[in-house]
């Protein structure tokens, strides 16, 4: 049977933060807002850098939050290197992929032996829709651990200190 993500929090010793929780809809909907605005206002010879930089500041974000979570995470690194090399540049696409797997298999690894939470993420989805698909498993996870801890915090109002 599977626990609660407060009970596994209590039996692994350790509270984990809940993951970041937008809407997958709405980050979508957010970076393609995004890069439209930046194709109107960013000047050509700037353009197509601006728009690789605002696709990858979510993986990034990403990154950086797996990073507090384990702070032996190299997806950090992988995204930072395919931000520098910019984007004209076959290999910046390649790192980017590189970024996706290594958030994939690390968010897995979380989620399956950090915080039991049973996190299954498909392969062809993850090819798909990357960081969107990320995003919505990541809902799942943030909604349950939020009123987990909602319920802490007024359990902890409404008790009498001895």
């Amino acid at each position: 049977m599977h626990q609660s993500p407060s009970s596994d929090a209590a039996h692994n010793g350790r509270e984990f933060p809940a993951p970041p929780r937008v809407h997958w809809a709405v980050l979508l909907l957010l970076i393609a807002c995004t890069e439209a605005l930046v194709c109107y206002f960013f000047p050509e010879p700037y353009r197509n850098f601006a728009i690789y930089a605002v696709a990858a500041a979510w993986p990034t974000y990403l990154c950086i939050w797996i990073r507090r979570l384990n702070p032996r995470a190299s997806s950090l690194y992988w995204a930072i290197a395919s931000i520098v090399t910019g984007y004209g540049f076959l290999f910046s696409w390649l790192l980017g992929v590189v970024v996706i797997f290594e958030l994939r298999e690390e968010l897995l690894e979380h989620y399956s032996r950090r915080e039991p939470i049973g996190l299954r993420l498909n392969w062809f989805l993850t090819i798909i829709g990357s960081v969107i698909y990320f995003q919505f498993a990541l809902n799942k996870i943030a909604r349950p651990k939020e009123a987990a801890a909602r319920a802490l915090e007024v359990e902890s109002e409404g008790s009498v200190p001895a």
